[in-house]
């Protein structure tokens, strides 16, 4: 059933075997009582039962579209969403976090209040059996709320605290905002959110942040990004941030006016880069580690990472680990 008119909001939702979170995500996404909302289902080849418990939550939300295709991963399952939605604004939650009633009123009001590119929020971590404590994702302390700014300006706020998560789930976005610029996420690619919102705020005109905490981040054993890794494992995590560290140069060389003024723009890179050489530091088989790390020099990431390392520090913490790395290639 399609809305008389074009919706406030569109809802963008990738599912891929999630059976375990669907209800509390569909009850989440009842209790925000907004009308004027699309719900666009992306159920992106799922082997369980999450496409009958979608099934079971139509009648409950009745602007909702189920669209199928073959698994191609969370970003390809988002542009798919993405290039039927017709609301004024999106939305990309993930399914098994739970986010409060109010979220998205309060983030439309200030959206449309101000006619904003993004609007965004704060959250929590939530860990498994409460494993640890709950805590803000950005301190309050660090990043208070904000008026209106722009783009590169909260970007800059932001990356400078260092305690910038990159992520779409805490955000809406202008739908025409996002049309006109063409933006669309990096198929095939794991953390695609990191380029994909630096680019965003490069470009937005007018920003607004709120640290009310709307949404909490479920950090449990069943998620991807949390289960115990293999070699093999981190050689594909390694490989999927190269990747990243490649689009930010590049949107670092899209950019160079804005990028000048955010140095914080070139500490990411160095940042994600000493990341990745964390990550080959946790590998046991010494073949594969050689291998992916003669894939990291010969890519040039080495350069790139050094390039985009401003400060002594970060330099003088990168050439300590050159010399350990150099031994294998």
């Amino acid at each position: 059933m399609q809305l008389p008119t074009s919706p406030l909001l569109s809802v963008v939702v990738a599912v891929y075997n999630g059976e375990a979170f669907l209800d509390q995500f569909f009850s989440c996404l009842v209790a925000q009582n907004i009308d004027s909302m699309e719900v666009i289902i992306v159920n992106d080849g799922s082997t369980d039962g999450s496409l009958g418990i979608v099934e079971k939550w139509r009648e409950q939300l009745p602007h909702m579209q189920v669209l199928e295709q073959e698994n191609q991963g969370v970003s390809a399952a988002r542009n798919t969403g993405l290039a039927v939605a017709t609301g004024q604004y999106l939305s990309f939650p993930d399914i098994d976090d739970y986010f409060k009633p109010g979220m998205y009123q309060r983030l439309l009001d200030m959206a449309l209040e101000n006619t904003l590119d993004v609007v965004t929020c704060n959250g929590n971590y939530v860990w498994e059996n409460d494993k640890k404590p709950s805590r803000p994702i950005f301190p309050l302390d660090k990043l208070p709320s904000t008026g209106v700014l722009t783009g590169p300006a909260w970007l800059k706020q932001a990356l400078d605290s260092r305690k910038f998560l990159h992520v779409t789930w805490l955000n809406l976005y202008r739908h025409d905002f996002i049309r006109q610029h063409n933006f669309h996420f990096e198929p095939g690619l794991r953390h695609q959110d990191i380029p994909w919102t630096t680019e965003v705020l490069l470009v937005a005109e007018r920003v607004q942040y709120t640290s009310e905490q709307f949404y909490d981040y479920y950090i449990h054993s069943a998620s991807v990004s949390h289960k115990p890794d293999t070699d093999d494992t981190l050689i594909r995590s390694a490989r999927h941030y190269m990747k990243i560290l490649q689009m930010l140069d590049a949107i670092n060389q899209r950019y160079p006016d804005k990028v000048s003024r955010i140095p914080a723009c070139h500490w990411q890179i160095a940042k994600e880069g000493l990341g990745i050489i964390h990550t080959f530091d946790n590998m046991k088989d010494e073949q594969k580690k050689a291998m992916i790390i003669r894939e990291f020099f010969e890519r040039g990431i080495w350069t790139l990472i050094w390039k985009s390392a401003k400060s002594p520090r970060l330099r003088w913490r990168l050439g300590r680990r050159y010399f350990r790395l150099k031994r294998y290639i």
